[in-house]
């Protein structure tokens, strides 16, 4: 759920940002043959490759790896600054303007690349799981009620004679359940990828931290247990930026 919220924010970041700013951005004159896109994010890297110069604009959890022959484009360019940016079908830069409307927007809805402010998650009614294939699971009392708690880890992808039909990507879940309450932690869809969890007492807090890959991006989230409201607390403790090509991947290892 918070990552649907997330989502629907920064999409409607977009749409108002695409009313408002239509018409503004600078005219490239394009010609019969060329098809000119739009799109908007921040600018996480101004690189050269090959004598060429090239930008990474990080929109909603993807990344465009763009070409930028007119030099003159680039001298007024920063880092981590929100741009609108026009480029054709060999994704070469026509035209990009900084938006501070973008960037107040953002700031205010959601961050790059997924990161977030520690978010709250409360106990909801059970939830049955049964359509679901559970993949891991360990029992702990973590709240010491003198009861063991399990925290279990599911996905949407089905068994087979034994085996798992893995597809390109899936749903996964992972819940934290006790005898009357769930506390959903994780409930998003993931591409070419997985989801591991590691659960443990650090001092007095009890932790659970996932460690989420793909072949584009590598995140660790901590889900921290607070007695005193009686939630969880997740806190994104470290996520990839820009364009992330992952070359190895450990298997995830469920059978």
């Amino acid at each position: 759920m918070k990552n649907l919220i997330r989502k629907i924010s920064l999409m409607l970041v977009v749409l108002m940002v695409l009313v408002i700013s239509f018409g503004c951005t600078p005219k490239s004159n394009p010609t019969a043959e060329e098809k000119i896109s739009t799109n908007l994010g921040f600018l996480s890297e101004i690189n050269t490759e090959n004598g060429k110069s090239y930008i990474t604009i990080s929109t909603n959890e993807t990344t465009l790896k763009l070409e930028v022959t007119d030099k003159s484009l680039i001298d007024n360019l920063a880092v981590n600054e929100y741009y609108m940016v026009a480029f054709n079908q060999n994704n070469i830069v026509k035209s990009i303007e900084p938006n501070s409307f973008i960037k107040d927007l953002v700031e205010k809805y959601g961050k790059p690349n997924g990161e977030s402010e520690d978010l709250i998650i409360k106990a909801t009614d059970k939830v049955d799981y049964n359509d679901l294939t559970l993949l891991d699971s360990a029992n702990i009392d973590f709240n010491k009620d003198g009861t063991e708690e399990t925290i279990e880890l599911y996905t949407v992808a089905q068994r087979y004679n034994g085996e798992i039909a893995w597809d390109d990507g899936q749903n996964w879940v992972l819940v934290v359940r006790d005898a009357d309450n769930d506390y959903i932690l994780f409930n998003d869809y993931v591409q070419l990828g997985g989801i591991s969890f590691y659960a443990y007492f650090e001092g007095e807090d009890f932790v659970v931290t996932t460690v989420q890959s793909g072949t584009a991006n590598l995140k660790l989230t901590e889900y921290r247990f607070d007695k005193e409201s009686n939630s969880f607390i997740s806190k994104v403790s470290f996520t990839t930026h820009g364009d992330v090509n992952m070359f190895h991947q450990a298997p995830l290892g469920y059978k």
